[in-house]
């Protein structure tokens, strides 16, 4: 072979491009290696380099090979570029691979049928065209929804051995296809377009829904934790109100044996009796929440007003109920804390059942503007108040209750509305009120 043609780019070298576009569309959602952008650079000019000079050896020798031989060196550019496990990089590289295969056999489709009537020039922007649309759905259904997460962590098997096999399944038969000269046959492409489109939804799709089911476990547990801290609430109302019940009988009883009526004492005997009342819902774990919140709302000087029916609540869970209610109510509360004028401050809370569905409505006063995004707030970290745990525990007990919840911020005012279907409770949730 002439030096030429070591070095002689083809038409085919065009999937270089289109592999390195492909693979580019996961560098939001991996690790970067120090001096990234100068170690991308160097690698993709090796990566270009022994692409052509291999590509344009091996095809003399085997047709249908030079694909594989442009994935392993593109897969040596990312490990090299990457500090993620090899297998993460790898499930990445082999993504980015089905989503070339999907977009070429997408491309024959529409160009073998016709490829008579197709100049050069044609050719070139159809298959931009498909590429950019195929990267394009791929990154805004796939990868802008695996960038949530801080840290991609690809599970050995499941996702993982599907993504190869089937990358491995594609090869072979684009292999054979080639290797027989049915690659010019438009047909060909449909079945590889198959095998692609249901590689990318179930190797995609288990890393989705792992990730999903680690994040309610996340949030199962620290529903669990604020159930903890309920107890010890529990707790310390319930000594509170013992202490408060004796000290309100030694008041009367000083009172009743003093000659003089003593405003300094009838001031304290009101205060002991505003600190032993107890909210009074019908939901036992309700009151106790309600009353603590109640205890937070009168030591800060915020006005919190509450009308609630808690039987219409009684299918929900102890745990639920605590999470649900303390979450709600402590945002409410910490975005109080935060106002200069603590004239606007307030918060009014009214749980009600209404024909076959139970309503929550809570509103607070809050000035500042929230951004929402798919329909619940987020904020930057200085401000934590809706950050974290606490809206997307809210959200998880909502849907685990097949119920709805609606956020708005409207006039500086800020609601939540909940809506529930009115379930039966069970025997367990009943012993628990």
């Amino acid at each position: 072979m002439h030096q030429e043609e070591i070095f002689s780019i083809q038409y085919y070298h065009g999937y270089i491009l289109q592999l390195f576009a492909a693979e580019s569309l996961f560098l939001p959602i991996l690790k970067h290696k120090n001096y990234f952008y100068l170690r991308l650079v160097g690698a993709f000019l090796i990566y270009g380099f022994l692409s052509i000079i291999f590509t344009n050896l091996i095809i003399k020798v085997a047709t249908g090979l030079s694909s594989i031989t442009i994935f392993l060196i593109s897969l040596g550019m990312c490990a090299f570029i990457y500090k993620n496990k090899f297998k993460d990089i790898l499930f990445c590289c082999v993504g980015a691979q089905l989503l070339q295969n999907l977009s070429h056999n997408i491309e024959m489709l529409f160009y073998l049928p016709w490829k008579d009537f197709y100049s050069p020039v044609g050719w070139f922007f159809l298959s931009l065209g498909v590429m950019i649309l195929v990267y394009a759905i791929a990154y805004f259904t796939i990868i802008a929804k695996m960038k949530q997460s801080e840290e991609i962590n690809i599970p050995n098997g499941g996702a993982f051995a599907i993504a190869v096999v089937s990358a491995l399944f594609c090869y072979f038969i684009q292999f054979a296809l080639q290797v027989y000269h049915l690659d010019t046959y438009w047909v060909s492409a449909l079945p590889l377009l198959l095998c692609d489109v249901l590689a990318l939804i179930v190797a995609f799709g288990l890393v989705s829904y792992r990730d999903k089911q680690e994040e309610n476990m996340e949030l199962e547990r620290f529903i669990n934790q604020s159930n903890k801290n309920y107890e010890f609430v529990k707790s310390n109302i319930d000594l509170l109100n013992l202490k408060a019940h004796d000290l309100k009988h030694f008041i009367s009883d000083t009172r009743a044996k003093s000659s003089m009526d003593d405003e300094g004492l009838k001031e304290l005997q009101k205060t002991v009796e505003d600190y032993e009342a107890m909210a009074k819902t019908g939901n036992k774990t309700l009151d106790y929440i309600l009353t603590d919140k109640g205890y937070n709302c009168h030591k800060l000087n915020i006005p919190f007003t509450f009308s609630a029916d808690g039987l219409c609540l009684s299918f929900m869970r102890s745990s639920d109920l605590v999470s649900l209610f303390g979450n709600l109510l402590s945002n409410a509360i910490e975005a109080e804390e935060k106002l200069t004028n603590k004239d606007q401050a307030y918060i009014l809370l009214k749980v009600a059942e209404k024909g076959k569905m139970v309503s929550i409505h809570i509103e607070n006063y809050y000035s500042e503007k929230i951004i929402f995004q798919n329909g619940l707030p987020q904020t930057s970290k200085e401000d934590s108040q809706y950050h974290g745990f606490g809206v997307k525990s809210v959200h998880y007990i909502v849907k685990k209750y097949h119920g709805t919840m609606f956020i708005q911020q409207e006039n500086n005012v800020y609601e939540v509305n909940i809506l529930f279907p009115r379930q039966e409770e069970t025997k367990q949730q009943k012993s628990e009120l």
